[in-house]
């Protein structure tokens, strides 16, 4: 299994998606468990996702909100089946999503005194990420592109959503990006503030560079 810690309580889980594979992260609290996002398939949660919580020592039931970033299919394909496994758990999603009982996000929202929403348009027009307050990391999912990845070349469906969105990340004190797949040419990871700034950097330098049609 495809596992790693980022900090005290955060941890990433890749899971296979074609060839770039998507990401599945989890945050544990005092008061319970956040997981973001819930990849592709519905087989995806008895494979990868609850196999995952046991292996993190995670009892299922600690397990209170599935936050989804946003509606794509490699991000919130298994919701449904997460949903069937951990029935009392708050699915939180940004929009409506088809087969799946869920509760609107909301821009600013604290989620168990230690992860809050916020709201990164450009993807779509409501894309979220969430940021652990204590270590100040950013899980971004899709909001920050950079050169997209594999076949993805440009994931950005609304340019001036999506350079607000850079922006709006300037003014936040964040010490670590963490981002949903390995994205080109930076990767899914910057460490420390002057990565962080050169992963905005880059973000809106390709933006700007892009002709849209």
């Amino acid at each position: 299994m495809d596992m790693k810690m980022i900090d005290e309580g955060l941890y990433r889980l890749y899971v296979p998606f074609e060839d770039i594979a998507t990401a599945v992260f989890f945050a544990v609290y005092d008061g319970g468990t956040v997981i973001i996002d819930t990849a592709t398939y519905q087989q995806d949660a008895d494979n990868y996702i609850i196999p995952a919580l046991a292996e993190l020592g995670i009892d299922r039931e600690a397990v209170k909100y599935i936050a989804l970033t946003h509606k794509h299919g490699d991000h919130a394909g298994g919701a449904s089946r997460l949903s069937e496994l951990l029935p009392w758990a708050c699915i939180l999603s940004p929009e409506p999503k088809k087969g799946v009982s869920s509760v609107q996000l909301n821009d600013g929202e604290v989620l168990l005194g230690g992860m809050r929403a916020i709201c990164l348009a450009g993807h779509t027009d409501r894309s979220f990420g969430f940021y652990d307050i204590k270590t100040r990391t950013l899980f971004s999912g899709d909001c920050l592109q950079l050169g997209g990845i594999g076949r993805y070349t440009n994931g950005i469906k609304y340019p001036e959503l999506y350079l607000a969105s850079v922006e709006k990340l300037r003014g936040m004190d964040i010490e670590r990006i963490v981002a949903s797949h390995e994205y080109v040419p930076l990767g899914s990871t910057a460490e420390g503030k002057k990565a962080v700034k050169i992963y905005l950097d880059t973000c809106e330098d390709i933006a700007r560079k892009t002709e849209w049609k």
